[in-house]
């Protein structure tokens, strides 16, 4: 399928891409296969695997504060400095780390909501119509992948 970056489909895409790790990979099948396999490989140490999902957990609940700096921004609520300062407060981001994610922002706008709201409206439509049954949830994910359609027909 070929459609423009800057559509409605772009949410369900990227939300998708996202969401696919944790079809390929349900429940603690990532955290094992990336601690044994993985981080060897890269050199990290595998005890400290699960300490590091915690922390990627944590960190993700805070996404939505990146949303949220990047409609202030947008909207010419806050200038980059507030921007910034909303990002580490907030999203406990670096400054540098804040300071690219602006210049994302100045980039691409609004498509920073694709990531983690994409995610999360995938994996909703999904669980509601797979339930527990993870081949039945890999059939939903599967048709959703395959059919067009827009972000509101996952409600």
């Amino acid at each position: 399928m070929v459609y423009p970056l800057f559509s409605p489909q772009s949410l369900i895409a990227e939300g998708s891409a996202n969401f696919g790790v944790a079809m390929a990979f349900p429940g603690t099948e990532r955290v094992t296969f990336e601690r044994e396999r993985l981080f060897p490989l890269a050199g990290f140490d595998p005890a400290q695997a699960d300490r590091y999902y915690r922390v990627m957990a944590l960190q993700k609940e805070l996404a939505y504060a990146g949303n949220e700096a990047a409609r202030r921004y947008l909207n010419g609520e806050a200038d980059s400095a507030a921007a910034e300062g909303w990002l580490t407060r907030y999203a406990l981001m670096e400054p540098a780390r804040a300071r690219q994610r602006i210049r994302f922002f100045d980039t691409y706008r609004s498509y920073v909501i694709n990531y983690n709201l994409g995610e999360d409206l995938v994996r909703e439509y999904v669980e509601r119509l797979g339930g527990d049954d993870q081949a039945q949830r890999w059939s939903v994910f599967a048709g959703l992948l395959s059919s067009p359609r827009l972000p509101s027909g996952l409600k």
